[in-house]
């Protein structure tokens, strides 16, 4: 999952990503030193006799140690969230300009709702879940793995049974629920989309919707989607409140072992591992979290790929022009859907300037079909359209455009 998020982000939005990372370890060794400073003011606390103006003015240095610390962060912060963000913005630019690119039988295929929810909604998700969640782990785990190497280094039996005691339940607790969160992640993304089509559709034909009385179909449909994604999210966000259990019954088991071992002086380890565990409890919570996170949004991953492999440059023919001055020549003309519904074949015709013609059938005939292909906006299945002699594709339409007036079957007017 890592290898496709890093895949999606463009060179230059991989240079400065590798820039924030290094900002974010930056920001686990600020709160790695804040934490460490504790330590000698817990020292000095438990050390019988020392005066109190002594106490006072390492409370003071410890506590300006903090408020630094605190506004480096929060600056670093804003860093990461300005570089996620210009993510979102580039990332649904280029999904939007893809899906557009794709032409009119793949727009009508998926319907303008879902599209819109993926332009928003996924490269929203990538940028504010996928990728945040990627610098947490790389933050709170560089902040575990240093806290864990200077508990090493200060007492190793204390490390030791901290790590017996946190594996097995991390790792169990991956093992229960990485699939279900999958899936929880993938059931949300479909109810949100069938929720939006469910408003979409109703505030779109509201007239129609009240003279057939249907309104109630719809606001069932709401309650249900609305349930839908209420079910996914309490699922997920109960599977997001083990790893606090998950940290805080491993630190107080490590607690109880350390007791047992009965080694040094207990009430100074004590201490020392309360400070770790003040640091270390939250670290631990936010990289499972965000693991959890990255797990809940991959399908917003396959959406977005998906999304951009479709893109598809704009071809230079584009920039041609055409005359009418003699005719329109459809030629061998058929159409078909890729799904093999064939409308028409071996269409001959010859439409002459200065004629007017119509065009009638049966309803799903093709007559709407006929002036897309027409229009340049389908690709014949075979045979061919040519204006004057030149032949129209869907790469060089824009040029006969030039020349088309055209009014819908159904009229479209921007809010």
């Amino acid at each position: 999952m890592y290898k496709r998020i890093i895949a999606l982000l463009t060179p230059e939005q991989r240079r400065k990503g590798f820039r924030m990372l290094w900002s974010v370890l930056v920001r686990a060794a600020l709160d790695f030193v804040s934490v460490a400073a504790l330590v000698p003011l817990l020292l000095v606390l438990l050390k019988p006799g020392e005066s109190r103006s002594v106490m006072l003015l390492l409370c003071g240095g410890v506590l300006l140690l903090v408020l630094v610390k605190d506004a480096l962060v929060t600056w670093l912060a804003r860093m990461q969230s300005r570089y996620q963000l210009g993510v979102y913005r580039e990332l649904s630019h280029k999904l939007f300009s893809a899906y557009y690119q794709r032409g009119l039988l793949f727009l009508r295929s998926k319907g303008s709702v879902q599209l819109s929810h993926e332009v928003n909604y996924a490269c929203y998700a990538f940028s504010q879940y996928a990728l945040a969640s990627l610098f947490r782990i790389c933050s709170d785990g560089t902040l575990v793995l240093l806290m864990l190497v200077a508990l090493l280094v200060w007492e190793p039996l204390a490390a030791a049974l901290l790590c017996f005691v946190f594996l097995p339940l991390v790792w169990g607790y991956v093992g229960l629920v990485r699939k279900r969160l999958r899936r929880y992640g993938q059931e949300e993304l479909e109810a949100r989309r069938r929720q939006a089509r469910t408003v979409s559709e109703a505030f779109r034909g509201y007239v129609e919707l009240e003279v057939a009385r249907a309104f109630d179909a719809s606001q069932a449909a709401f309650a249900q989607g609305t349930g839908a994604i209420a079910d996914c999210r309490l699922r997920t966000e109960t599977c997001q409140l083990f790893p606090m259990f998950l940290s805080e019954v491993a630190v107080v088991l490590g607690l109880a072992l350390l007791v047992l071992a009965g080694r040094g002086d207990l009430g100074l380890a004590g201490g020392v591992f309360a400070v770790v565990a003040f640091r270390l409890i939250p670290a631990v919570r936010g990289v499972l979290n965000a693991w959890t996170s990255l797990q809940n949004v991959a399908r917003t991953l396959d959406v977005i790929e998906e999304g951009l492999a479709m893109e598809e440059p704009a071809a230079a023919a584009q920039a041609e022009t055409f005359t009418f001055n003699d005719r329109m020549t459809l030629r061998g003309l058929s159409f078909a859907f890729p799904d093999g519904h064939r409308l028409f074949r071996g269409l001959d015709w010859d439409i002459c300037r200065g004629e007017r013609v119509g065009i009638r059938g049966a309803s799903g005939a093709g007559k709407s079909t006929l002036f897309n292909l027409m229009l340049g906006f389908l690709a014949p299945t075979e045979g061919e359209i040519r204006i004057d002699g030149k032949r129209l594709t869907t790469a060089n339409r824009s040029g006969w455009h030039r020349l088309v007036g055209y009014v819908p079957q159904e009229i479209f007017i921007k809010d």
